[in-house]
């Protein structure tokens, strides 16, 4: 159901959901989650999908730009699936509002190999950074001044 709501889709066909189910398996291992406290009451949550998901996705676009689009909305489902699992607010509203990260974060970061960018990214397509247990909603949020749900 995630991914059909992420996709813009009313159904599937049997033959797409059993594609989607098996590369969904395939990138199973390539979930990477991660809980900071950083010595803290409160701390963060970072999920992300590996490198070789963005391969995966990047040569379906090649293919074809339905199935890379499809695979870029699975990776998506998953990610955000999974961040609401750990965090159940994320589930419950939609959305994982991003933290600016201080400098501990940083350096946990670059200990896992990622790099953050000002504008609120890290160098992984695919990737949740937010507080956890859950804080805030867009009073916590880096992306509020841009965000449609902000401005509503």
């Amino acid at each position: 159901m995630h991914y059909m709501e992420i996709a813009g889709l009313p159904r599937m066909e049997q033959e797409q959901i059993e594609r989607l189910a098996a590369q969904a398996g395939d990138w199973a291992g390539a979930l990477r989650a991660y809980r900071f406290d950083l010595g803290r009451r409160k701390g963060f949550a970072l999920l992300y999908l590996d490198e070789s998901v963005e391969n995966d996705v990047e040569a379906a676009w090649q293919r074809s730009p339905s199935e890379g689009f499809s695979l870029h909305n699975l990776a998506i489902a998953l990610v955000m699936g999974a961040a609401g699992q750990v965090v159940p607010e994320v589930a419950d509203g939609g959305c994982a509002p991003l933290p600016r990260p201080d400098r501990d974060m940083l350096r946990q970061f670059k200990a896992l190999g990622l790099e953050w960018s000002p504008a609120g990214t890290v160098n992984r397509q695919y990737a949740v950074f937010t507080p956890m247990p859950y804080i805030g909603g867009c009073t916590v949020c880096m992306l509020r001044d841009s965000c449609p749900k902000s401005q509503a």
